[in-house]
C-alpha cells in the first residue's frame, strides 16, 4: 500500500496534528477490466460513517465583508489568508503541511459568495482536464479531466489547459469509510484500493480518517505518485469536521502535462516493495509502501 505522511500543527498551538496518506496500487488495465465506480464531485459519507459523525459542523463566520485574515474571518483559523485574491493557495512559511478550513454554508458570507476568495475547493474543478483509458474512453464533461494509459505505469491525469502555481487542480473525491469498512474492502478489491488515510494526533489521541474513491469518486484517484511532483496534497475542511483533500499545482503545469503528486517516504525495506516508474532525476526508486491499509 502506498503511503504518505504530513506532519501538522492545526488549528490552535496545544494540538500537533500529523496526516499519514495511504493509497494503494492502481493495477494495469486490460481489455477484460470494466470501470466500476460511480461518479461523484465530492466526498461523501460512506459505510461506518454515521449521520452525527457526518454532521458534525464548524460554527461559520459572521463577515458581512471579504473574508480576510486581516477583517478577522474566523474560518481563517491560522490567522492568515488560504488563498490570493485569484484563488490560487498562498504558500507559507511553515515547514508543515497546510491544514485549510474554506468558508461554508454555515457563513454569513453565502450572502456574498460569489465574492469570497475563501472558497475554492468546494467550487471544483475549474481547468480543463480530459479522460481517456485505454479500456473505458470518455471525456467527463463534468469536470473536464483526462486519464490516459502509459505503457510503463498503468493510467495516469493530465491538464489540456496550463495551470498556475497554487492554483486548484481538483479534490480527491471519496467516501468518508469506517475502520472496519476498510479492512473489508482491502480484502476483496487488495491492490485495486485507492484508501487514503488521515491521522490526527491530539495529546494522545489519535483520530483518523479513511477516504476510499474505489467505489465512488472523482478523477483524483488516477493522479499517479512521481519522486518530483507537480501537485502538493491538502487537507481541506469544508464546514465540517470530516476533511477531504484538495489537489493543488505546486508550480506551473504545461498543457498534456501528466499530474502528479508524491505519495511519500516508505515505510517498507527489501523485496516487497514495488520499482517506481516517475522517470524523474530525483526518482528514488521504489514506490512509498505501508504494511497495512489502517496504519
Amino acid at each position: 500500500m502506498f503511503c504518505r505522511q504530513l506532519n501538522h500543527r492545526g488549528f490552535d498551538s496545544a494540538r500537533a496534528f500529523s496526516f499519514i496518506f495511504l493509497r494503494f496500487q492502481f493495477p494495469f488495465l486490460d481489455s477484460e477490466f470494466q470501470m466500476t465506480y460511480t461518479h461523484i464531485p465530492t466526498t461523501i459519507p460512506g459505510p461506518g460513517i454515521t449521520e452525527d459523525e457526518w454532521n458534525d459542523e464548524f460554527k461559520g463566520c459572521d463577515c458581512l465583508v471579504e473574508c480576510t485574515a486581516e477583517s478577522g474571518c474566523t474560518c481563517l483559523t491560522t490567522g492568515i489568508d488560504n488563498y490570493s485574491e485569484d484563488r490560487r493557495l498562498l504558500p507559507t512559511s511553515s515547514e508543515t503541511p497546510q491544514l485549510l478550513i474554506e468558508c461554508s454554508t454555515n457563513c454569513a458570507c453565502c450572502l456574498m459568495e460569489p465574492s469570497c476568495r475563501n472558497r475554492v475547493v468546494q467550487n471544483g474543478i475549474m481547468k480543463e482536464l480530459e479522460v481517456n483509458i485505454k479500456s473505458y474512453e470518455k471525456k467527463f464533461q463534468l469536470e473536464i479531466l483526462k486519464v490516459f494509459s502509459t505503457s510503463d505505469k498503468g493510467d495516469g491525469a493530465r491538464t489540456l489547459q496550463p495551470i498556475q502555481p497554487g492554483e486548484f487542480v481538483c479534490e480527491y473525491a471519496s467516501e468518508c469509510i469506517g475502520e472496519e469498512e476498510v479492512q473489508k474492502r482491502h480484502m476483496e478489491f487488495r491492490d485495486d484500493n485507492y484508501t487514503l488515510t488521515l491521522k490526527e494526533h491530539f495529546g494522545q489521541k489519535t483520530i483518523k480518517t479513511f477516504l476510499d474513491p474505489r467505489l465512488r469518486g472523482n478523477i483524483g484517484r488516477f493522479l499517479n505518485h512521481s519522486c518530483q511532483p507537480n501537485c502538493d496534497v491538502v487537507v481541506v475542511r469544508l464546514g465540517r469536521m470530516c476533511p477531504t483533500a484538495g489537489i493543488f499545482a505546486k508550480r506551473e503545469i504545461q498543457p498534456g502535462e501528466e499530474l502528479c503528486y508524491d505519495y511519500g517516504r516508505s515505510e517498507l525495506e527489501g523485496n516487497d516493495r514495488k520499482p517506481c516508474r516517475c522517470g524523474t532525476t530525483s526518482c528514488r526508486g521504489f514506490l512509498p509502501m505501508s504494511a497495512t491499509p489502517n496504519e
